[in-house]
Order: structure tokens, then C-alpha cells, then sequence
């Protein structure tokens, strides 16, 4: 009898094998997480450089990496939340809303896997601190009627997210989505004085 109690049960075996089977998806996960954030940040420097073809290929890559990590929710659905995931998905999603606004279109819908509020609204906030660079650029070069266009969708995405009443993460983000308008601001300032 006290033999017999010594021995493992056979559901330690069976949680042994659950646990080593979602661990190893989970590494695959963080792996291909890491690889499609890469991809989307790499699409929103192209972007940058005018370089529509590389951050669009680009883009078509994380595609195909979240599609690999999404065929192991199927057995795992808990790697959904797994941090790397969704650290990606809301760069995705920020590559996605700024290659809308480069490409003078609406920055509203994107992909479904990234229209998630958390990690929409993630990107979206990320996105003004991209429209700003761009703005910065194009006024550079000579093209100021571009800060009023960025001044003007920023300040569409603000008005938008006051109404949300944001805390924690997100609310960290839009804090700095409006230091973001600001400096809009203070560009059409600057652009105004000049033009006097």
C-alpha cells in the first residue's frame, strides 16, 4: 500500500506532456511574435524613406508569421494573451494606420487580427508619433500643407479618445498621443511666423 502511494499518479504524465507541449508553442510563438514586430517596424521606416513596395512586402511577411502563430491557438488558445503576441499585433497595427495616412486614406479599419479596442487603440496612439516624423520631413522638403494634414488627423484621433476615458497602458499612451498634437501645434506656430 505505502509502495503504491510512492508512485507518481498518471495525471502528473499527462499535465508533464500539456505543459511541454504549450511551452514549446509558446517559444515558437515569441519567436515569430518577435520576427512580425520586426517586419512592422522595419515596413514603418520604409515608409519614412517613401518606400511603399519594401513596407508593404514587408507587412505580407508578418502576415504570413501571425497566420503560423494563430494555427497553434487552435490547440493553445491561451497564447492569444501571450505579451510578445500582442506587443506585435499593436505594431502591426501601427504599421498598418500609417501606411493609411502616408498613403492619404482614412486611418480607420486595418486587418481584423489587430482590430482587438486594446490593441487598436495601442497603435493608434503609437501612430501619431509616426505622423508627426512624417510631417516633420515633408515640411522639410518643402511641402508645409503637410503639418495641417497631420495636425488635422491627430487631432481626430484625440478628440476620438477623450471620449474612452483611458487608464492603465493605454492612458500612458494617449498622454503621449497629445504631446504628440502639441508639437503639431507648435509646428503650424512656427510655419505661421515664418509665412508673416
Amino acid at each position: 500500500m505505502i509502495g503504491a502511494s510512492m508512485k507518481n499518479p498518471t495525471i502528473f504524465a499527462n499535465i508533464k506532456k500539456q505543459y511541454q507541449s504549450r511551452e514549446a508553442d509558446r517559444r515558437i510563438v515569441m519567436s515569430k511574435s518577435n520576427e512580425a514586430l520586426s517586419k512592422s517596424k522595419r515596413a514603418i521606416f520604409a515608409l519614412h524613406r517613401d518606400d511603399l513596395k519594401s513596407a508593404v512586402a514587408l507587412m505580407h511577411e508578418a502576415d504570413a508569421l501571425f497566420l503560423h502563430c494563430e494555427k497553434l491557438f487552435k490547440s493553445n488558445a491561451s497564447l492569444k494573451e501571450e505579451g510578445s503576441f500582442r506587443a506585435a499585433l499593436e505594431e502591426y497595427a501601427e504599421a498598418q494606420l500609417f501606411l493609411l495616412y502616408t498613403q492619404q486614406e482614412p486611418v480607420d479599419k486595418i486587418a481584423e487580427r489587430a482590430m482587438e479596442p486594446a490593441i487598436y487603440l495601442g497603435g493608434l496612439s503609437d501612430c501619431t508619433g509616426e505622423i508627426v516624423r512624417y510631417a516633420m520631413k515633408q515640411v522639410t522638403a518643402g511641402h508645409v500643407k503637410e503639418a495641417a494634414r497631420a495636425r488635422e488627423t491627430v487631432e481626430m484621433i484625440i478628440e476620438f479618445m477623450l471620449d474612452l476615458d483611458l487608464t492603465g497602458y493605454l492612458r500612458t499612451k494617449f498622454d503621449q498621443a497629445k504631446k504628440n498634437l502639441r508639437s503639431l501645434e507648435e509646428m503650424m506656430y512656427e510655419l505661421a511666423l515664418r509665412g508673416k
